[in-house]
């Protein structure tokens, strides 16, 4: 069963208890521009502590706020209950909600019209915004005025960006305006949100649509260090694949200090790093022992800078074929192993075993020895004249 006849089950359920609820958001917009999505989320008229008791299966994701997850048929639907929003509080949530009967009541609090659509259970649209109309003029427009709706949370901004690279849509004037006056509002913002949404946004299939116009409202000037990143995607038309090459391409472009001090995991601080080292070393050959020590992905990610930042030649197929004929990948792939090593050297272990491993793994990669466990030992025993 989809997830859609499973959400008019659910919906259903509700509406048996004598309570509305709606299909809301993402999933009706998606559904009018034709697209898959799976993910749908419930408004209702009914309070968070009756939706807990109406399904057994349900998780408090932000009770406070109205939303709990139900788990309906191995699926997880987030169902919110319609709510007004308190004060606002440093740009970003309300301080409280307030939980109304009012569907209508909801939308107003929502960021964009095409996102503030609404669908029953028997597939009539309630648009009580022009959201339809949006949608078909390709239109991103906020609920209400712009500049109050930025004020109140300013991450909207970055999102009417995300939905320019999601679906191609230009942002409406007044809104548009809005973020060019308010923009600086952004730097109230964790950067963790901010790099979600940044994230999100590469993976749209306007991504450089939405940094043309990032750049047009000068926006980028308040996320400085990103800023020469940006600038420099739009001109050599760098897509990055992921949140780890976009970094990576601002910090070579001289905010690196500033982008390893973001809220970001050991694992993409060091790939960072590494393409970071690699690219300042003007590195443009690469070496059995420089694939063996960076690793693929890192000496891809710095061949890609070179051909789209300094006019390089490709040199993707070279290296994959390279590395793919490396004699090893890691020191444990040596055939004469620490343990062995001790047993020749008859000596306690150390830090010096880790050197002759270094050792061994140089004369292999650089094509002087051969990775065989008799050739490495005699290697050793005539170098240090073992008998």
């Amino acid at each position: 069963m989809s997830n859609l006849l499973k959400a008019k089950k659910l919906i259903e359920g509700i509406n048996e208890a004598g309570y509305e609820a709606y299909i809301i958001g993402g999933y009706v917009r998606d559904l009018l521009l034709g697209f898959d999505n799976q993910d749908i989320d419930i408004a209702t008229s009914a309070h968070p502590t009756v939706v807990k008791q109406l399904f057994s299966k349900t998780i408090l994701t932000g009770i406070d706020h109205g939303t709990v997850t139900v788990i309906f048929e191995g699926v997880k639907f987030e169902v919110t209950t319609y709510r007004t929003d308190g004060k606002y509080l440093n740009n970003r949530r309300p301080k409280d909600v307030h939980f109304v009967s009012s569907l209508q009541t909801d939308i107003k609090r929502r960021d964009f019209t095409i996102n503030a659509l609404a669908l029953d259970n028997y597939g009539n649209l309630i648009d009580y915004v022009d959201g339809k109309k949006d949608i078909e003029a390709k239109l991103i427009r906020t609920v209400g005025a712009p500049e109050a709706r930025f004020n109140e949370d300013a991450l909207r901004m970055l999102r009417a960006f995300r939905f320019v690279a999601k679906l191609g849509f230009n942002i409406e004037q007044e809104t548009l305006s809005a973020i060019k006056k308010v923009g600086s509002l952004i730097q109230n913002i964790s950067a963790e949100r901010i790099l979600m949404e940044l994230e999100k946004m590469i993976y749209g299939n306007y991504f450089f649509v939405a940094i043309e116009v990032m750049i047009n409202t000068k926006f980028h000037h308040f996320l400085p260090h990103l800023k020469s990143g940006i600038e420099k995607i739009a001109v050599t038309k760098f897509l990055p694949t992921d949140l780890s090459e976009f970094l990576t391409i601002c910090a070579v472009c001289g905010a690196y200090h500033e982008i390893v001090e973001l809220p970001l995991s050991k694992q993409m601080i060091r790939k960072i790093t590494l393409v970071y080292e690699m690219y300042s070393l003007e590195i443009s050959e690469f070496s059995n022992l420089i694939l063996y020590r960076n690793g693929l992905e890192s000496c891809l990610l710095t061949n890609k800078l070179n051909v789209f930042l300094r006019n390089k030649d490709d040199l993707k197929e070279k290296i994959i074929a390279k590395y793919n004929s490396l004699p090893i990948y890691k020191i444990c792939d040596l055939k004469f192993k620490g343990d062995d090593i001790i047993n020749l050297y008859s000596k306690k272990p150390g830090s010096w075993i880790g050197m002759v491993l270094d050792d061994l793994s140089l004369k292999v990669l650089n094509g002087e020895l051969k990775n065989e466990y008799n050739e490495l030992k005699n290697y050793l025993i005539n170098k240090h004249g073992i008998e």
